[in-house]
């Protein structure tokens, strides 16, 4: 690693004081490192959509909204490329908590997001954007141990 030095006025020291103590980091350096990270994460983002990535994206569906699960799997559908998995937990009698997991390009998934979002019934949406290289195609390690036990459907 390499020790840089940064001047920072006091309102803003506290502030990562208190990161560091309500996230419980080990120290400023670490805390800092973190919020660098996340800094320059959103930065790459904001100036290249075509970055690769995985994000969650978690919202609150009202119950009772006439076709909403219809059209939130008619979404998912026209887009299955991007969703891997989800997960639903009703809240309440009123709402229902869905996470999804998804991977694809910045620009793809954020208009995935806003398709979503703007559904009318949806509510409290959050997007977690992580930049990640994705492999795509086969992913062997070596030679195939059971060669004559393929599945065909």
């Amino acid at each position: 690693m390499q020790r840089i030095t940064v001047t920072l006025d006091p309102d803003l020291v506290a502030e990562v004081d208190r990161t560091v103590e309500q996230r419980g980091y080990a120290g400023r350096s670490e805390a800092m490192r973190d919020l660098l990270r996340r800094g320059l994460a959103e930065t790459r983002r904001q100036l290249d959509p075509d970055l690769s990535c995985i994000a969650t994206f978690t919202f609150v569906a009202e119950a009772g909204i006439r076709e909403l699960g219809q059209r939130l799997a008619e979404v998912q559908q026209r887009r299955h490329d991007l969703v891997i998995a989800q997960v639903q937990v009703p809240l309440d009698h009123d709402a229902s908590l869905h996470t999804l997991l998804v991977r694809g390009r910045v620009r793809d998934i954020l208009a995935f997001a806003d398709e979503v979002a703007t559904q009318r019934g949806v509510r409290h949406d959050s997007l977690s954007i992580i930049p990640a290289r994705i492999e795509v195609g086969d992913h062997r390690h070596g030679p195939d141990p059971h060669p004559h036990e393929h599945i065909r459907t």
